[in-house]
């Protein structure tokens, strides 16, 4: 019995060793990744710091570059500033042509001979982009630096066109960017550059700078990121992660000394190891006491069976052991003749009893251990769902603020350069110098405008996206306006691209906002027609559709019902499943780089769902696409009454000395509608909130009109003063403007009845526009 309780010992001692390796080995890999994971973190984040100071220096490069004295190609008044610049910043320019000889170095005074060569290699033929050199020792200055060079952009008298203007700045300026993210204790940082030479480190940075990298990171540091396991520059064992500079062909390598790894990976497995022996061994040791007390007993049984063979009388023994203490009972028992029978049914009742409960038990356990694993999966899956959602709301706003950072960049660009030229034109007394000055700022201001006009348009798809845009829906003849834009795809899409339009007969009205439905319906042309490079066939088709129920149930928002259906197929090169199953995200385009937003298909997408209505995408590479629109059909009961027609002039103009009162707590904005109605030639009278436009209103009786924002400060919003208002004076007009509202006056993504809107932003001559017909 104590040999066999020993073995039963070893047996639930085996599971625990084996547990407790396994959580040694998981603790390990956990340690690992959790090393390399923070390791990647803080390359991607040095990486960031790097680019952002080369950034820095591109700025002031550009600057450099639209330097008057440069521009006017007055090159020592152009030299001198170059000195200044290398003075205050440390940083040297240089300007070479395009076979690489240097014209102008910061290094030397003016008339000083220019060196014969140069560090640098020649720019490439055609070259029109800024370019981040290697590392290189400079020929006047011999210390360790790297270069940041772009073409000039403007001929300089007495040179020929081509001219290159580069900063030359220490690598200290790398290590001092490696030492501010102040790593742990014992990490190495380093910048590499597209030779494998260690450009900085944050450690022993003077010991190694220009020495070529250890030949594993050299090996492994190809790709945009990564990990790798190796020896640093001073012979360190490390586990390091690597990542790409964005602006230049260098890397930023992270190593974590493996001491500081393996250090307390040891601790824990020895305090492991411990714990599971020590368990092991107070098994064993129970073991051999419960055997103990086990045997005893049994032997006291054993006995009892031999007198009870030999006919002799058994008494029952008294046991620490219920089952041994029942044996000998039973025995007993046994020698009685008269209740031998009931003695054995009683205890074979018990031992069902027993196990049945028993049983009962496992069940129970069984069924505790089957709702627990049921919770943990519920969990699980709630996580993954938010991390999708993470992750969706995440590229979301990255490309939000990818192309709003473009576009402001445009505006404040150009609005600072043409503020900067008014001032040289102030002072400009040549006329041709004037001519020039007044169209580089015509030209500035214009690419402004077209930049803040993206950024509009970018809003308005958001909002489509979003299914938040205003929506004024009416019955559409989907036929007629698909070929009522015939002509207009025939001039967007180019003479390579064959049009067909198959129309349906007897084709139901869509209930739709035309308007955004031509939006949507040249935008899959376009999309069309840049899947077809080499040219191809576009076809539109109309239908009547019916969606089932088997249809919706596998698709979440869509209605089974009826729908006018138009398709929008090509013959390009078709899209992967991977790539059909995004195309509906915002900002997720296959598109180069400067040639998609990303937002076309999202904007169909958000108009179809706006409408109430489904947008589904069919597509095989090499195959082509097809895009389906589905839109709600509007039945004869639901189609609305025609609107009486009434007569209107044929350009709407404000009438003289019309009184507005316009309500906006934006400063700018109030005081930006203010002056276009002025210059219109009505009278504008302002207010900041609800509460100073009623008082505007009670003491000026002449205002014809309201013009209020929804969302206005002091507690009452657009919609809540108009109602005020019209209380007051039933007959006073009202319209209303706003960027973003969600239930003011805008409600299930349509405009309210009766209601006048005019969306953010907007022009003078929108305003003037859209107020001159009200009044008309």
């Amino acid at each position: 019995m104590r040999r066999h309780l020993v073995l039963f010992a070893a047996a639930l001692a085996l599971p625990i060793l084996v547990f407790v390796a396994t959580l040694s080995n998981s603790f390990a890999t956990a340690q690992r990744e959790r090393l390399e994971d923070e390791a990647l973190n803080t390359a991607r984040a040095v990486a960031l710091a790097v680019d952002r100071e080369l950034t820095g220096i591109a700025a002031t490069l550009n600057l450099l570059a639209l330097s008057p004295q440069l521009v006017q190609g007055n090159l020592p008044g152009f030299h001198a500033q170059a000195v200044e610049l290398r003075q205050r910043l440390g940083m040297a320019t240089v300007l070479r042509d395009a076979g690489g000889q240097q014209r102008l170095n910061a290094w030397l005074a003016p008339g000083e001979p220019l060196p014969a060569n140069s560090p640098l290699p020649p720019p490439a033929p055609g070259r029109n982009h800024l370019v981040v050199t290697d590392l290189f020792r400079g020929v006047l200055n011999p210390a360790p630096m790297f270069a940041v060079e772009l073409p000039a952009g403007v001929p300089v008298q007495g040179e020929p066109a081509g001219l290159f203007l580069s900063l030359s700045a220490p690598a200290d300026r790398i290590r001092q960017v490696l030492e501010d993210r102040q790593a742990p204790e014992g990490w190495t940082l380093a910048v590499i550059d597209g030779q494998g030479r260690i450009l900085a480190r944050n450690n022993r940075h003077e010991d190694f700078v220009g020495q070529m990298a250890t030949d594993d990171l050299r090996r492994h540091a190809i790709g945009w990121e990564g990990s790798w396991r190796g020896f640093t520059a001073d012979g360190t064992p490390v586990l390091g992660s690597y990542a790409k500079v964005a602006l230049a062909d260098w890397r930023v390598a992270v190593g974590v000394p493996l001491a500081r790894l393996n250090q307390p990976l040891n601790r824990a497995l020895l305090l492991l190891g411990g714990v599971g022996a020590g368990l092991a061994t107070l098994s064993l040791l129970l073991a051999l006491v419960l055997g103990r007390r086990i045997a005893n007993p049994l032997r006291h049984l054993a006995a009892q069976a031999a007198a009870l063979g030999r006919g002799e009388a058994v008494a029952a023994v008294p046991s620490g052991i219920r089952e041994v203490s029942e044996t000998a009972a039973a025995l007993a028992e046994a020698a009685r003749t008269i209740r031998g029978r009931e003695e054995e049914l009683r205890r074979l009742n018990e031992a069902l009893e027993q196990r049945v409960a028993e049983r009962t038990r496992d069940l129970a356990e069984t069924n505790a251990q089957l709702v627990t694993a049921a919770r943990g999966r519920d969990r699980a899956e709630a996580q993954l769902r938010q991390s999708q959602k993470m992750e969706a709301v995440g590229r979301l706003t990255g490309g939000v603020a990818h192309d709003f950072n473009n576009l402001l960049t445009v505006v404040i660009g150009n609005l600072a350069l043409a503020r900067r030229r008014l001032g040289e034109l102030e002072g400009q007394g040549d006329p041709t110098a004037r001519q020039a000055l007044e169209t580089r700022i015509g030209r500035g201001i214009e690419n402004a405008l077209e930049g803040a006009n993206r950024a509009a348009t970018l809003t308005q798809r958001l909002l489509a996206f979003s299914r938040q845009q205003p929506l004024a829906p009416e019955a559409v003849d989907a036929n007629r306006l698909v070929a009522g834009m015939s002509d207009l795809l025939r001039r967007t899409l180019g003479e390579d691209v064959e049009i067909e339009t198959v129309l349906s007969g007897g084709l139901w009205r869509a209930h739709a906002d035309p308007n955004q439905l031509e939006s949507s319906l040249l935008n899959l042309a376009v999309n069309a027609r840049d899947a077809m490079p080499g040219g191809g066939k576009l076809t539109i088709e109309t239908a009547n559709a019916h969606l089932d129920e088997s249809y919706a149930a596998g698709r979440e928002d869509v209605e089974a019902g009826q729908y006018v259906l138009i398709c929008v197929s090509d013959t390009g090169s078709g899209m992967a499943p991977e790539v059909v199953s995004r195309a509906f995200e915002p900002f997720f385009t296959t598109k180069p780089v400067g040639q998609g937003t990303g937002l076309g298909l999202s904007q169909v997408y958000g108009f179809a769902r706006q409408s109430g209505g489904h947008a589904a995408i069919y597509s095989e590479p090499g195959q082509g696409t097809t895009v389906k629109l589905y839109l709600p059909r509007l039945r004869e009961a639901e189609q609305p009454p025609p609107a009486a027609q009434r007569p209107q002039a044929a350009e709407p103009h404000l009438a003289p000395g019309a009184t507005v009162l316009v309500v906006e707590d934006e400063e700018m904005v109030r005081d930006f509608a203010v002056a276009a109605l002025a210059e219109a030639g009505c009278r504008p009278i302002a207010a900041a909130d609800g509460p100073s436009a009623l008082a505007l209103l009670e003491a000026h009786p002449e205002v014809t009109l309201l013009f209020t924002d929804v969302v206005l400060a002091g507690g009452m919003n657009g919609r809540e003063l108009a109602a005020a208002a019209l209380a007051r004076r039933p007959r006073l007009l009202v319209l209303f403007t706003t960027g973003y509202t969600r239930n003011a006056i805008i409600h299930h993504g349509r405009l309210d009845e009766g209601v006048n809107f005019l969306g953010k932003p907007y022009t003078a001559a929108a305003l003037v526009e859209r107020i001159g017909r009200l009044l008309a």
